[in-house]
């Protein structure tokens, strides 16, 4: 049995409400442009450094499975940890973060990622049992066919960029086993289907899904965030944890522009590049780092370039101007008229470091 796929647009109405209290409830953005656009900005070089991810208390909408549920989520954890590139962090971190976060982000989805962006989190994972129940399928040839009964299992994972808030994946997950009529019924009557079937049935969904976070996460591009400036340096969310090492060179990008997806929650672009910074003091969550160039500099050589060839130019049409009115051309123009056109000229905005914005490896 294949894991039933959420299409874009899709809504998840089993899980949404066993999640809002918590977090992670985005639209689905998979073939979406906004994605490309994303993406632009992050190639491979980001992926093989260690990724920080927090996972959800896992929610059951069955009452008897409330703890499987919960091993469900520690055994996807552990299994995180052993593959190795992945630091798994504990949610209540980012539940008391979302605490400090001033009353202005309302959205319990938009906090949630703030919070773990100022964490220096990559990713949110969250799951949901969503059913257990006796199902039946028509079963052999046509004419001769038996409505079988089966005991079916479904797990609904779903797995945010905290960077961005893009959804970058949610699948459920389901496993069936076959059972004879006579405790299908029973089942059906409120009976508590047989321990050792619903074991074998979250044995194997364990092994799907920890497998599939798994590769997710081991694909997610790596980010940072600015944590502080204070004078020529920078506090980024950059921890030994993290396996880069002092003297490494980062780029800072600003904060781009937020966009709200289908349901409302705001998702992150990148903006232009501020400069490049280089990490000095390490520590074990987070880094001091020195900025050895700003983007704001290099701009300036630029526009001074440009700024000495439009005089040129402006030069040599005045003097052509003035050949023209010579012979009887347009007056000149006012100081008032020059005054208002520069007014309307669009100036281009001073990037500095700022608190928030994206921190990379290019």
């Amino acid at each position: 049995m294949h894991p039933r796929h959420l299409g874009p647009g899709q809504s998840p109405a089993r899980l949404a409400p066993a999640l809002l209290g918590l977090v992670l409830l985005l639209a689905l953005l998979s073939g979406c442009g906004v994605t490309s656009a994303v993406t632009g900005y992050i190639d491979s070089k980001d992926t093989g450094l260690r990724k920080r991810v927090s996972v959800a208390p896992f929610t059951s909408g069955v009452p008897s499975m409330k703890e499987r549920a919960v091993a469900l989520q520690q055994a996807i954890g552990q299994h995180l940890v052993k593959m190795g590139g992945v630091v798994v962090g504990d949610f209540t971190a980012v539940q008391e973060e979302m605490k400090k976060l001033p009353p202005a982000i309302a959205n319990p989805e938009d906090r949630a990622m703030e919070a773990g962006r100022r964490l220096g989190i990559n990713a949110l994972l969250a799951g949901n049992v969503t059913d257990l129940s006796v199902q039946r399928a028509l079963k052999g040839i046509y004419g001769m066919r038996e409505n079988r009964p089966f005991l079916s299992l479904e797990v609904e994972l779903r797995l945010v960029d905290v960077t961005t808030g893009i959804v970058m994946g949610q699948e459920a997950f389901k496993r069936q086993e076959r059972v004879d009529d006579t405790v299908a019924e029973a089942i059906e009557g409120g009976a508590a289907p047989d321990e050792k079937l619903v074991s074998k049935l979250l044995a194997e969904i364990t092994q799907e899904t920890t497998s599939w976070v798994g590769k997710r996460v081991a694909s997610l591009p790596w980010g940072g965030t600015v944590l502080e400036v204070e004078g020529n340096r920078v506090l980024v969310s950059v921890g030994r944890d993290t396996g880069l090492p002092p003297g490494s060179i980062l780029t800072v990008y600003a904060l781009g522009e937020r966009i709200k997806a289908g349901t409302g929650q705001q998702l992150a672009l990148p903006g232009p590049r501020v400069g490049r910074i280089k990490l000095s003091e390490l520590g074990a969550r987070s880094s001091w780092a020195e900025i050895v160039e700003r983007a704001s500099d290099e701009k300036k050589a630029k526009e001074a370039k440009e700024a000495a060839a439009k005089k040129a130019k402006e030069a040599k049409e005045a003097e052509a101007k003035k050949a023209e009115e010579a012979k009887g051309g347009k007056p000149p123009e006012t100081k008032e008229v020059k005054a208002v056109k520069e007014t309307m000229e669009e100036k281009p905005q001073e990037l500095t470091f700022e608190v928030g914005q994206w921190v990379r490896t290019h």
